[in-house]
């Protein structure tokens, strides 16, 4: 759930807030597999794209509904925005949040980026869970840091939260469907399976509008979906690979980049999603998203 100060940081900013289309969208059932590669290029391209955090056993991911908030784009460009993000997230059986959901994915556009990152973090670090609680995960402060100082088109930060294999929240607040003062503990994890699942509980998108002028909205909605749903490496080496990643190149925008997710991304995304979400390790659930992304 994201923190109410970031709704009141929101309202002081005159920033408005889009909720994604309610209406059912149609859900993806099959497995979308990459054909005519060789299973190590797969598991080549999953090692440099997934981000591993230090502080969970798992790889995050959203665990059933996304509210999109959009800041700075005017209302037509940001409902599109917002509606493409809903669209490729129902596509892995999430649900958009209807009219006045809380937001857990917040997109801002500015002319400048850099210093409103800082901005926002100095204003709210709670946001970024930069004050460690139990429970709480995020890539740690090193790549915070990089978040904060390092020049993008598009710069990403996610928080999650460890649950219990079952979902239940492992610890303190009984609000929120877990125990009351239930200590953390990891007593039925195997070699092959773990007894925690890790769930995104927000995502933080900055948008440069300078350097990303001459890209088409709807590649950009794309490889903002993208880093929004899954925890994406900032730097990942993806030149090899046909990616949405590929869109920018350092910090301006590369018009010969891909124009949508590619059957790379859109194979990921699904393997991700359809993972064991409760993997003894990361790497492991790097593993079976290779595997399946190959059809295996």
């Amino acid at each position: 759930m994201i923190d109410p100060k970031m709704r009141r940081f929101a309202t002081a900013l005159s920033f408005f807030l889009l909720a994604p289309m309610p209406a059912a969208l149609a859900q993806t059932t099959s497995d979308i597999v990459v054909t005519g590669v060789r299973p190590e290029q797969t598991q080549a391209y999953v090692e440099q794209v997934t981000a591993i955090s230090p502080m969970a056993d798992q790889l995050p991911r959203w665990d059933s509904i996304i509210c999109t908030s959009i800041a700075g784009m005017p209302a037509r460009q940001g409902q599109f925005l917002a509606d493409r993000i809903a669209q490729r997230a129902a596509s892995l059986g999430l649900r958009p949040g209807g009219p006045g959901c809380r937001a857990n994915v917040a997109v801002f556009v500015t002319s400048d980026s850099d210093t409103f990152a800082r901005q926002l973090f100095e204003r709210d670090r709670d946001m970024f869970a930069y004050y460690q609680s139990n429970d709480i995960s995020t890539l740690g402060q090193t790549a915070l840091d990089d978040f904060l100082s390092t020049p993008r088109a598009v710069r990403w930060w996610h928080v999650s939260q460890t649950y219990g294999a079952d979902g239940i929240a492992l610890s303190g607040d009984s609000s929120m469907g877990g125990l009351s003062n239930a200590p953390s503990v990891r007593a039925t994890g195997t070699r092959l399976s773990g007894s925690t699942r890790e769930d995104f509980t927000q995502a933080i998108v900055i948008v440069d509008a300078r350097r990303v002028q001459g890209v088409q909205l709807a590649a950009l909605a794309d490889y903002v979906s993208f880093v929004a749903l899954a925890q994406v490496n900032a730097h990942a080496a993806t030149g090899a690979y046909p990616t949405i990643l590929n869109l920018f190149n350092g910090e301006q925008a590369n018009v010969r980049g891909p124009a949508s997710l590619t059957q790379w991304d859109q194979a990921y995304l699904d393997a991700l999603y359809k993972s064991e979400r409760n993997s003894s390790t990361q790497r492991q659930q790097q593993g079976e998203i290779a595997r399946r992304m190959n059809g295996s």
